[in-house]
């Protein structure tokens, strides 16, 4: 006699997925735009007006919003990310360059590079204060747990330490066998700050700073009159721009020896790196152009006409701008 089994029936259950997808965000000093680029593609997706001499860029994760330094304004632009439209605009301090968010968005500090100070906004209040840091500050970058914040003050030839908290600076770190620091990276272990100093000509240098002790603990011979500094999501690597030689190195950040020098566009000046960590971007100021560089061959991928001298960058997840339902991938 034949037992009937029964048959049993199991719902797979399908996991939907959406692709990782991000935009980068590219300011246009000499036209007055930001260029919004699908990293999927590498192409132009809008190009968006903003206000005069736009500069540096960031984006905060809080309110969904890129902030915008106008540098012959003397103002930072608010794009919002859902819209492409500029929603506001907020006075700071004189010459406004570099520009950073602090890590929970609730902030953005501002590089004053046309006076002695940095401006702080609260995205939500809407409310600015200014902090004498030194002559001519140019470039912010936080520690990871966002409370320090780390200006390069360019005249004054040191790094400027801040209490986020306090909104108060803390101490100063002189910057040795180096001149005129630009822009600055803190490791993602919050263990070591990498600073591109701009110099007078060949060599020019990166100081290495230990954060523990506060210290500039190696120096870096590089291309000429390096600018932009980038380390990527996982730790390992430093991107540096160097505007005069038109290529990017590319640095070990645990034992700070350099791995491949990458030639790009014309005046290379700002690098940012997708969350991802698969490609870097690098805006070439005088050719108008991004170049796109894969991190795993570290080799140009293509080039990307935006605007008129492309000076910076930033990366944003495609959960905002997110519109609709949009394609479920299985």
């Amino acid at each position: 006699m034949r037992i009937k089994r029964k048959k049993h029936y199991h719902n797979k259950k399908r996991v939907l997925r959406r692709k990782k997808k991000f935009f980068a965000y590219v300011t246009n000093f000499g036209d007055d735009t930001i260029s919004m680029i699908d990293t999927q593609n590498d192409k132009v997706k809008d190009t968006i007006p903003v206000s005069d001499q736009p500069d540096g860029i960031t984006i905060s994760t809080l309110v969904k919003n890129a902030y915008v330094s106008n540098t012959n304004n003397n103002s930072v632009s608010v794009l919002d990310l859902s819209s492409n439209k500029i929603v506001n605009e907020i006075p700071v301090g004189e010459g406004p360059v570099g520009i950073a968010a602090t890590p929970n968005g609730k902030k953005v500090y501002v590089a004053n590079f046309g006076g002695t100070t940095i401006s702080i906004i609260d995205v939500c209040k809407q409310t600015v204060k200014n902090i004498e840091v030194g002559n001519n500050p140019f470039d912010v970058a936080f520690s990871p747990n966002g409370r320090k914040a780390y200006v390069a003050v360019t005249i004054s030839n040191f790094v400027a330490v801040i209490d986020t908290k306090k909104e108060a600076v803390i101490d100063r770190i002189p910057i040795t066998n180096g001149e005129f620091p630009r822009d600055l990276a803190v490791t993602p272990n919050g263990k070591k700050l990498f600073v591109a100093n701009r110099g007078r000509g060949e060599p020019s240098t990166v100081s290495v700073i230990d954060l523990k002790g506060n210290l500039v603990t190696n120096t870096i011979n590089v291309g000429i009159r390096p600018n932009g500094v980038a380390v990527t999501p996982d730790g390992k690597k430093v991107y540096i721009t160097n505007i005069s030689s038109d290529n990017v190195t590319v640095v070990n950040a645990c034992d700070d020896s350099i791995i491949t020098t990458i030639n790009v566009g014309d005046g290379p000046t700002d690098v940012c790196i997708t969350p991802d960590g698969k490609k870097a971007y690098i805006t070439n100021f005088n050719a108008g152009t991004v170049s796109v560089i894969r991190i795993k061959t570290n080799k140009v991928t293509t080039t990307i006409t935006t605007g008129k001298q492309t000076s910076d960058c930033a990366i944003s997840h495609s959960c905002f701008p997110f519109k609709g339902k949009g394609k479920r991938q299985l």
